[in-house]
């Protein structure tokens, strides 16, 4: 007599819901990062353009916080681009409906993945000329960006025009729950596993 325990997750479900756990770890972790070197600059900037706390000291520490800024928000928008992917397959291993793409994350990735590329000024980024038909250089800049430009010059409450920094935190923690609360039904599982194969083998004797 042996007793039905629910299907254990496979070792590539498993190593998905790694990668998962991860990445929103990760999301969460530089969402913080960049919230942080945002309000630094924002406050640096108002005391600037204020002429306070000796302002024109502090041009060479909003050079500094641009450079950070930039960084940072780039190492957010990897990060939420990969927890998306991970989590897509993570769906199609366990045979569930993929989530929704995120349309602004996926432009916004693609447009500073290829960043380099772009006709560059002092302050923007734009869509070159294409070559040829389908020329694929600035696709996201040209179809998704007003005026087919990346403003390189960071403000506001929005990471590259189109992304919510806030909106990508929140999701990556719900998601985190979620993981955490499958990690425990993984131990349940385990547990009963192992009580199942003591059970059989008192059975056999």
């Amino acid at each position: 007599m042996k007793f039905e325990f629910p299907e254990r997750p496979t070792e590539a479900e498993l190593t998905a819901k790694s990668m998962v756990q991860i990445w929103a770890e990760a999301v969460v972790r530089q969402a913080a990062r960049a919230r942080a070197i945002r309000k630094k600059d924002d406050t640096d900037f108002r005391n600037y353009e204020r002429g306070e706390d000796g302002s024109s000291a502090l041009e060479d520490e909003l050079g500094s916080n641009w450079r950070t800024r930039w960084a940072e928000e780039h190492t957010l928008v990897w990060s939420a681009h990969q927890l998306e992917q991970w989590t897509i397959r993570l769906a199609d291993v366990r045979g569930e409906d993929p989530p929704a793409v995120n349309e602004n994350l996926k432009n916004v990735r693609n447009a500073l993945e290829h960043l380099n590329e772009m006709d560059l000024t002092e302050t923007t980024a734009s869509a070159p000329s294409p070559r040829r038909k389908n020329d694929p250089r600035g696709r996201s800049l040209r179809e998704h960006f007003p005026n087919e430009t990346l403003v390189l010059g960071l403000g506001g409450q929005t990471l590259f025009q189109l992304l919510d920094p806030e909106a990508l935190d929140k999701s990556a923690v719900e998601i985190l729950r979620k993981v955490r609360d499958d990690l425990d039904v993984d131990r349940l599982r385990q547990q009963e596993a192992d009580v199942s194969a003591y059970v059989d083998m008192l059975m056999e004797r």
